[in-house]
């Protein structure tokens, strides 16, 4: 089920049945091209899928059939100011899209010199990963490297959950948190690659690995992890950012970081 609402912010569910369900958040001042081509990418990639999609809209975007749009694919940051309005003025899209991790899935990412896909790892099934999952995702998504605009919080929550192995509470991500370690890759250059691909969730993902040394432009990470980091691929330190400061919150940590990964970019 697709939930178009007014306000708000991205929120994947799962239902009282089960059934998996998204709700995309549109801006108070209108929908936007980026909308209309969420919500058709929304629709074909679902449907790719075998899965039936009900569209459930607020009452003034009823009209969503009908929404504004672009000839070609819109880049993410040609409408930076998204959803994630209520979480930044300036907007969360940057020319950059992110994945986070912890320390420990970084030196192990690190180690392969890729990313590579929850399911591809070989522990555990994409069913038996959705079925742990808090978001409510259907197994074929943990095909996939998935990212986010360079700004967004959302790799932080996904690190943190992870490394708790639980459902996060607020307290979780307050002031101090340990910042999860964030892999930059542009647009783009990730566009232009067969294997992307565009669900109406994530900016893009990826199926199967993502190479490092053929796509990372930069990796951040806090000083306090830095050393573990730095020792793991001597090749790819010259793209390593270290970031210090103390009390950080997830918006300070993702603008912070995104701004050094744009000035390595």
């Amino acid at each position: 089920m697709l939930e178009l609402r007014r306000g708000g912010v991205p929120f994947p569910h799962g239902g009282p049945d089960g059934e998996w369900r998204y709700r995309h958040a549109v801006r108070f001042d209108g929908p936007t091209p980026l909308d209309a081509q969420a919500v058709r990418d929304f629709l074909t990639y679902e449907t790719s899928h075998g899965r039936h999609v009900d569209v459930v809209a607020d009452h003034d975007l009823g009209d969503w059939r009908s929404w504004p749009s672009e000839p070609a694919r819109v880049a993410p940051r040609e409408w930076p100011t998204q959803c994630c309005t209520h979480v930044y003025s300036e907007g969360c899209a940057s020319p950059l899209v992110v994945h986070g991790a912890t320390s420990e899935t970084a030196q192990a990412i690190l180690q392969v010199r890729s990313i590579t896909p929850a399911s591809h790892l070989g522990s555990r099934t994409g069913g038996q990963l959705a079925a742990a999952s808090t978001w409510g995702e259907p197994a074929d998504y943990f095909d996939y490297v998935m990212l986010a605009n360079g700004r967004c919080t959302a790799p932080e929550a996904v690190a943190r959950s992870k490394a708790l192995g639980r459902d996060l509470v607020p307290a979780d991500l307050d002031n101090g948190y340990p910042p999860a370690v964030r892999f930059y890759f542009a647009w783009d250059d990730l566009v232009t690659l067969p294997t992307a691909t565009f669900d109406g969730v994530h900016p893009i993902k990826i199926a199967g690995p993502l190479g490092l040394p053929e796509h990372l432009v930069a990796l951040a990470v806090h000083a306090d992890q830095a050393a573990e980091i730095l020792a793991t691929d001597p090749s790819l330190r010259e793209r390593i950012v270290v970031l210090t400061g103390r009390s950080l919150n997830p918006g300070e940590w993702a603008t912070r970081a995104d701004e050094a990964a744009r000035a390595a970019y």
